[in-house]
């Protein structure tokens, strides 16, 4: 269930990025480019540390019910899947650049659509025969922010509540 709701949260931080991404896409304006890339980066790591956040209160507050402490691996998943759209959104445009074979890169723009006018400002083309091998490797530097975002926010949230409640 956790993971599902990881992956809704990631959801709605890309439409809603979409939607200011795409109303602003037509400005050929770097600046304009720039506040956009901005503000859809910054929906995505507020949605996602929102949602880390709750998920540590409860997680903490579910421990001190149960007195079992929360798996590692459970909250590693939850970070993890959020960057596995990207990932795999990644691999199939390497793919595409490698083999030629078909066009990815709009895609690959619609599903990190937080990204979408950082892509912009990498390679504004919709093709994906022109972006050069640097820029693909660039983009897979944006594939861990979700995880990372989580992760930080989590482990923020979780060690407060654990100050607050007096178990060190």
């Amino acid at each position: 269930m956790k993971i599902l709701k990881s992956l809704g949260y990631l959801a709605a931080a890309d439409i809603l990025s979409l939607f200011i991404g795409l109303t602003l896409a037509s400005s050929s304006l770097t600046v304009i480019r720039v506040i956009c890339a901005v503000c859809t980066s910054g929906i995505l790591i507020c949605f996602i540390a929102s949602y880390a956040v709750r998920s540590a209160y409860g997680d903490r507050r579910n421990e001190r019910i149960s007195g079992k402490k929360i798996s590692r691996t459970v909250i590693a998943a939850q970070g993890g899947i959020l960057s596995l759209p990207p990932l795999v959104s990644w691999i199939l445009l390497y793919i595409s650049h490698s083999t030629g074979s078909f066009d990815f890169y709009r895609w690959h723009k619609l599903i990190n659509g937080f990204f979408l006018q950082i892509y912009n400002l990498i390679n504004s083309d919709a093709s994906v025969s022109a972006l050069n091998q640097g820029q693909i490797f660039l983009m897979l530097m944006l594939v861990p922010i979700p995880m990372i975002c989580f992760f930080a926010a989590y482990t923020v949230a979780y060690r407060k509540e654990r100050g607050a409640s007096g178990n060190e």
